[in-house]
């Protein structure tokens, strides 16, 4: 797969405004990944890489983080899943309910214009709820955009 150079945007229901993020984007047959790096300086964290991996055939997207906090969920519309998450507070297992996946539908492509440049627009979308041990569920629903230069 060759890697393209992207920008990716982020908007999720626990932060309040879209973040963008310089990655990269490969897709073959059967899957797509998305990759990026995360600033956290406000945070005192340091950086953290994120990978978007969906297996097209399977209809599975795995959500990766690695950095001070490290976890690894899968999602697969009208299933619960198990992931992980790792951080200095001790380990984490969480279940994970997904509702709606709509990952790059073609319908979904546009076109902008930032700082000049042209870009192709592919959008994801993921409805999901995040429940750790002993806890309610937290809903979260979270949108990406990958920009592409054309």
């Amino acid at each position: 797969m060759e890697k393209t150079p992207c920008l990716v945007s982020i908007k999720s229901a626990f932060e309040e405004e879209e973040k963008m993020h310089e990655g990269t984007f490969e897709q073959s047959e059967d899957r797509i990944r998305v990759t990026w790096i995360q600033r956290e300086v406000e945070k005192g964290e340091g950086d953290s890489r994120f990978l978007l991996s969906y297996r097209v055939e399977e209809k599975l997207l795995c959500l990766t983080r690695k950095g001070s906090a490290e976890m690894e969920l899968r999602f697969r519309e009208g299933e619960m899943t198990d992931g992980v998450m790792h951080t200095s507070h001790g380990d984490f297992d969480l279940q994970v309910e997904t509702f709606g996946l709509l990952f790059f539908p073609e319908t979904a492509d546009e076109e902008t214009v930032i700082d000049g440049r042209e870009y192709l627009v592919r959008k994801a979308m993921l409805e999901y709820d995040l429940q750790f041990p002993g806890q309610d569920p937290m809903r979260n629903t979270m949108f990406f955009k990958v920009h592409l230069a054309k």
